[in-house]
């Protein structure tokens, strides 16, 4: 059965900078009968450079063959793509050097609390009716998983992250002498940012020409794969692209990440040793490893990406089968519940 997904808008002026009234997501649902008794709501956001169509590619006539979300959205989980602000549909801000990694989190996740608000009770589509009781996932590939953190270390939004192609270790190599400074100094960095963002891009939402670059993508994928992933490209947000960059710059917020966390890189990635990253979650009691072979950072074109879809939906499972048992997905019992 077809998947067709519901487009929706969510009211952020409460928080967001001065132009941006609304934030634009696409709503899949998983086919009858099992909208109602959905297992989980995925809210994923995509990394810098890409907008929410990343994770909803069409290079051919099969609308499943390149869309983790209809693959999510098959195996039964409710699945949101967001285009935070700036990119894609959303609005854009007056001043787009406002949108730092904390202003960019608190209007993503108010746009989240919205959304999943109004899937509990119905109102996303009346033929859908209210979820019952799903578990709620923040989903966020390379820059857009430094955003799902510092969502979650500022909003607890999610009982589980599923970070894809993120560590908190940056990318020094590639950082000038003056952006290098700022290793490991996360409120340094913050007075800065503004500054060093506009030496290194010129622009707070600059259009880059290198989202499908070799250095991004293993192998060859099929033409008509990286034409959809061209698509897909946005302005970065140029704040949040650069802190992703400099190491230990959310150090706080990851330190702060008590939820289960599922890491997915690829075999041939950017993000460095995969084995060090969980270290980056100390906080964190439940955290899974998965390096997807034959893949580089975009893993939504790899060969092998449906392993890392199948491999995200079990871990989802196990998030939902836990609190099914009585416990938190953090493993931990409830408050008052005796041993």
């Amino acid at each position: 059965m077809t998947i067709t997904p519901t487009t929706i808008d969510a009211d952020v002026r409460l928080v967001a900078p001065t132009g941006i009234e609304r934030i634009v997501a696409d709503v899949f649902f998983p086919p009858p009968p099992m909208r109602r008794v959905a297992r989980a709501v995925v809210v994923c956001l995509p990394g810098g450079g890409m907008s929410r169509g990343y994770f909803d590619l069409h290079p051919t006539d099969d609308e499943n063959s390149y869309s983790m979300a209809r693959y999510l959205a098959r195996a039964g989980f409710v699945v949101v793509t967001l285009d935070p602000p700036g990119v894609g549909e959303s609005d854009r801000p007056a001043d787009g050097y406002s949108l730092t990694p904390r202003v960019v989190a608190d209007v993503c996740a108010s746009a989240t609390a919205n959304i999943l608000d109004r899937l509990r009770n119905g109102s996303v589509d009346r033929g859908v009716g209210p979820l019952e009781n799903p578990i709620a996932i923040g989903l966020g590939h390379s820059a857009g998983g430094l955003l799902t953190v510092v969502q979650q270390a500022r909003h607890d939004c999610y009982d589980a992250l599923v970070l894809l192609g993120f560590c908190g270790r940056g990318l020094i190599d590639v950082l000038t002498d003056d952006e290098r400074r700022f290793a490991d100094d996360p409120a340094g960095l913050r007075s800065a940012l503004a500054t060093l963002t506009e030496e290194r891009f010129g622009d707070s939402l600059p259009v880059r020409k290198n989202s499908t670059a070799s250095l991004l993508v293993h192998g060859e994928p099929p033409a008509a794969a990286m034409r959809a992933l061209r698509e897909a490209t946005a302005p970065l947000l140029g704040l949040v692209g650069l802190t992703s960059l400099v190491p230990g710059s959310i150090r706080v917020e990851l330190d702060a990440v008590e939820v289960p966390v599922f890491i997915g890189v690829g075999e041939h990635d950017i993000t460095g040793r995969a084995q060090e990253i969980p270290d980056d979650f100390p906080s964190s009691r439940d955290i899974t490893l998965f390096v997807l072979a034959a893949a580089g950072h975009t893993h939504n074109v790899a060969a092998t990406r449906a392993r890392l879809w199948r491999r995200t939906a079990q871990w989802i499972d196990t998030m939902r089968g836990l609190r099914a048992c009585g416990l938190r997905a953090s493993g931990l019992r409830e408050e008052g519940e005796m041993a």
